[in-house]
């Protein structure tokens, strides 16, 4: 720690995130030793490990959780100008996905209790066109699935659940990703179980579990891909999955410190799991208060970060992303090239005019975002507490 006017300003960098230890190390070795890295018994060990831990029959390993996503809408046959409705706060391959099918996005709003897709919003966006919705489980906090579930059945709609931020994550004493037609997980660098990348894709369906298996690797009559998941990735991922339950219960009590250390700050405050919900917190969310001081989040973030504690702003709304407002009409594509298809009678989307006030607000104005992965510990939130405290007095 240095000071600025005798105040305290943390000069050491944030604990990173993974740490690698000898057991990744031997897993790896394992591997080279075997002289098969292409997709085999690690990749099948760590599909039947993991499907066991989530409480779910079929698991497949991928490349990325992206062609996860990709597999769950090929698999489940939807196509050329069908509806898949998503979320506006996740990362792009949640929505962009749909593109991959040549299927329209319909962006629903979310609700501020846990940033997860609004069941009254998806009601709102059901056309006799909706096929499917995309439910993600933002940065460990698991969404409201019975209502989004609930409207699901009701309609004849298939459910992917998006639980790349969730692993062993809970809804009422069961494993989020299980209660999906398809659920997928990403093992990406940065997420809970890293495996450099990866992804993972599960079912209950055994129909649908063969059709991921066949489009996963050239074996269908249909067009087909080259997603598998390496060796290396899955030894890792083996050994990280043995550490889940441990790291997540010290990213559990990094929240709850946080929690209680910002109890009596107004401007600012932690972002809690739903009763009856078990988060996870792949990042702690905190919500901000511009209405008390008068200052953007932007500014707030930036005082923030003056401190050397590494919050940051987490997404911008995705029905304002460039992927969805090209500059040009992309060469394939629904719903920019409808006059190719046989829904041409359908008017082109323009994502600028949607309008979804829940989601612009707090991605905005209102939700940032802190590691607290481990090593993260009890001095570093302490730090991070108080650079919150310092700012927000110093502002007053």
């Amino acid at each position: 720690m240095h000071s600025v006017n005798n105040v305290p300003v943390r000069s050491t960098p944030w604990p990173s995130w993974p740490i690698y230890g000898e057991s990744e190390k031997q897993a790896v070795l394992r591997v080279i030793e075997s002289n098969q890295l292409f997709a085999a018994d690690e990749v099948r060990k760590f599909e039947k490990k993991f499907a066991s831990y989530i409480g779910v029959k079929h698991v497949k390993g991928l490349g990325n959780a992206t062609q996860g996503l990709h597999l769950a809408l090929a698999a489940l046959g939807i196509g050329v100008g069908d509806e898949v409705i998503v979320t506006p706060y996740s990362w792009i391959s949640s929505a962009s996905c749909v593109l991959m099918q040549n299927a329209v996005p319909i962006f629903a709003d979310i609700e501020n209790k846990t940033y997860g897709l609004s069941a009254d919003a998806i009601e709102e966006k059901i056309t006799d066109r909706t096929k499917a919705i995309i439910l993600v489980h933002m940065f460990g906090y698991p969404a409201d699935i019975k209502g989004v579930f609930d409207i699901a059945k009701k309609n004849g709609l298939y459910l992917i659940e998006d639980a790349s931020h969730a692993f062993g994550a809970e809804y009422h004493d069961k494993k989020i990703g299980s209660f999906g037609d398809i659920s997928v997980f990403s093992c990406h660098q940065r997420k809970a179980i890293c495996c450099g990348d990866g992804g993972l894709v599960l079912t209950d369906n055994d129909e649908l579990d063969q059709r991921i298996y066949r489009l996963r690797s050239f074996g269908d009559k249909d067009l087909s891909y080259n997603y598998r998941m390496t060796e290396f990735a899955a030894a890792i991922g083996r050994v990280r999955l043995e550490n889940l339950d441990s790291e997540n219960e010290i990213r559990k009590e990094n929240a709850q410190l946080m929690d209680e250390m910002l109890d009596d700050v107004s401007v600012v405050k932690t972002k809690k799991s739903i009763n009856g919900t078990k988060g996870v917190y792949y990042r702690l969310l905190f919500e901000y208060n511009n209405e008390i001081l008068k200052l953007s989040l932007d500014a707030f973030i930036e005082q923030l970060r003056a401190e050397g504690i590494p919050f940051s702003k987490t997404w911008e709304p995705l029905h304002r992303h460039p992927h969805f407002n090209p500059d040009n009409e992309p060469a394939r594509g629904c719903p920019w090239r409808w006059s190719l298809y046989s829904g041409a009678h359908m008017k082109n989307l323009n994502y600028r005019d949607v309008s979804l006030p829940v989601a612009e607000e707090y991605c905005l104005n209102r939700i940032f975002e802190l590691p607290v992965h481990p090593p993260v510990g009890a001095k570093d939130i302490y730090e991070a507490a108080e650079a919150i405290k310092k700012v927000i007095n110093k502002l007053r």
